[in-house]
């Protein structure tokens, strides 16, 4: 008989950049700001470059079509920043951006609670799936998931209730990819860690609706559609010079158990706190 030797995994290293990206950070930075410097009104190009670099001239309809293009690099932006900078996992790159547009119809205090009783929905019937495979689990999950959509707005009407049918405006796709990520997750990790990726999400879109719902803010980015380049400059620098992940690891929804030397030395002197 031959002994086994496990062998423990070998863990990844992270990916770096090539020294060429400093190049096109350099670009994505200089150029757009040169553009902006030529708008000024003592430059002769000042003219020029507000009357074709803008989308201002758009009629109203497209202009709200270009909003959406310009809310994804910000949401975009944000999310590296709480994977990169804070070291924050969430469930999916493109999920708290769908959850942000969806607060733009819900609103955020109602979409907020219509996900969290989604997913609970989803914490609840999976373990009546059990034993299934996981692309017949998922499908069920998410027509589930869509059925009870329906019901909200069917519910809405019939009760003459505006605030539930608005719930119901919560995007399917996004709800549905947001569920399906929660499902992974909860799966794979457990709830602790499935529930604090659930509020990372929700902060992560909080914060791209409030910059998207500020005052002027889609005005000027339609104004100066140059910014979009210095976004992506943006993004590539907290991936290159602000990695500093400072919260990675942190989830204040496990509950961390004591060492067991540790423990065994608490017990030790809860002993001799008792004897004296």
């Amino acid at each position: 008989m031959t002994d086994t030797v496990l062998v423990a995994p070998r863990a990844l290293p992270r990916t770096k950049l090539a020294p060429r990206a400093d190049w096109l950070l350099a670009a994505l930075i200089v150029g757009p700001l040169l553009v902006m410097i030529g708008r000024l009104a003592p430059l002769p190009t000042s003219e020029l470059f507000s009357a074709f670099l803008s989308v201002d001239h758009l009629p109203e309809k497209a202009r709200h079509v270009v909003s959406s293009i310009f809310f994804v690099p910000i949401g975009a932006m944000l999310v590296v920043a709480f994977r990169r900078t804070l070291g924050l996992k969430v469930l999916g790159f493109f999920r708290p951006i769908l959850i942000a547009m969806a607060f733009a119809s819900t609103g955020i205090l109602l979409g907020t609670a219509c996900l969290v009783l989604f997913l609970s929905f989803v914490a609840g019937v999976r373990p009546l799936l059990a034993g299934t495979p996981y692309n017949t689990r998922i499908p069920v999950l998410l027509s589930l998931v869509a059925a009870m959509l329906a019901l909200l707005l069917m519910t809405g009407a019939w009760w003459q209730a505006p605030w539930l049918e608005r719930a119901a405006y919560f995007p399917v796709i996004a709800l549905c990819l947001a569920c399906e990520s929660f499902a992974r997750v909860l799966e794979r990790d457990g709830l602790a860690e499935a529930g604090w990726q659930t509020v990372t999400t929700l902060l992560c879109a909080v914060a791209i609706a409030a910059i998207a719902a500020w005052p002027g803010f889609m005005q000027f980015m339609m104004h100066m559609p140059e910014l979009l380049f210095l976004e992506a400059g943006a993004i590539l620098l907290l991936a290159r010079h602000l990695s500093f992940r400072l919260l990675e690891g942190w989830n204040p929804l496990v509950r961390r158990q004591p060492a067991l030397g540790t423990a065994n030395e608490n017990e030790t002197a809860d002993r001799r706190h008792f004897d004296d």
